[in-house]
């Protein structure tokens, strides 16, 4: 892998023009989340959408028995809760600030009228189906090898920042593997690529991480960059496989905070 590959979904941001994104931020009110609270909440009706200006965000989902999985990172030019003003019209999933983080609250009807004179229903399909494809490749392979790629992502949808405010907990519930496969795996990665506390998570070293992807067989897909100038080539852009190894596996609301050491199909 090298530095002209991505890891991670493009976002929004880059299926359209920087003036209309910027517009579209500019038009809306804007809110502010401080680490631990609840953007969207898994359960509440899908009455509109929230735009990422700044910060970094993850996406938990809670099952029937109460156990909850970190799904994704999401951060500046994303698009949040877009999938509840579809189908059964109410959020499958939590989303909690991992940073102090700012988005734009879009009503609903107003960004279908988007989404339609941008011809962006397609392209939000496609990115969807991205997604999934995401959270169903970070199980594969070696621990060690998923933990990079997971760290690799976070680095990327933060825009570059390396500390996170993150336990071995909430990396074992995106990768599904048990708390010591993480300690393990952090050790076996050194610390000179990456270094964890308690409750936080430093990446030492990005090309680190990505050598200990470069060897592996099958190889990752170039990725339209995340923050294009324009829309009709990222839309064109073949979906990214992250391969690790040979084995094969088949808005607003009230702010709240996350339960404590805890993260948790969806998007939200």
């Amino acid at each position: 892998m090298t530095e002209d590959h991505s890891l991670s979904v493009s976002s929004l941001r880059a299926l359209v023009p920087h003036k209309d994104w910027d517009e579209l931020l500019t038009r809306y009110q804007t809110q502010t989340y401080l680490v631990g609270r609840a953007l969207l909440r898994q359960g509440d009706k899908g009455t509109h959408v929230l735009a990422m200006v700044d910060g970094l965000v993850k996406v938990v989902r809670t099952d029937r028995e109460g156990r909850q999985r970190l799904l994704a990172f999401r951060g500046p030019g994303e698009i949040l809760g877009e999938m509840a003003l579809q189908g059964v019209g109410v959020r499958m999933a939590s989303v909690w600030a991992m940073s102090t983080s700012t988005a734009a609250l879009i009503p609903g009807e107003d960004f279908r009228r988007f989404v339609e004179n941008h011809r962006l229903a397609y392209p939000l399909a496609v990115m969807a189906s991205r997604r999934l494809l995401e959270q169903t490749e970070i199980h594969d392979g070696a621990v060690h090898e998923r933990l990079a790629v997971a760290l690799l992502r976070l680095v990327d949808a933060s825009g570059g920042a390396t500390s996170f405010d993150l336990t071995r907990e909430d990396v074992a519930q995106h990768i599904g593997v048990g708390r010591k496969a993480v300690s393990k795996a952090l050790d076996r990665l050194g610390r000179g690529r990456v270094e964890a506390g308690k409750r936080r998570i430093e990446v030492t070293s990005v090309e680190g991480l990505r050598s200990v992807l470069a060897g592996l067989t099958a190889p990752v897909a170039r990725c339209a960059p995340r923050h294009s100038s324009s829309g009709p080539a990222a839309r064109t852009v073949p979906a990214p496989t992250v391969k690790l190894g040979t084995r094969v596996t088949a808005r607003t609301s009230a702010p709240a905070r996350s339960p404590e050491g805890r993260v948790g199909i969806t998007e939200e």
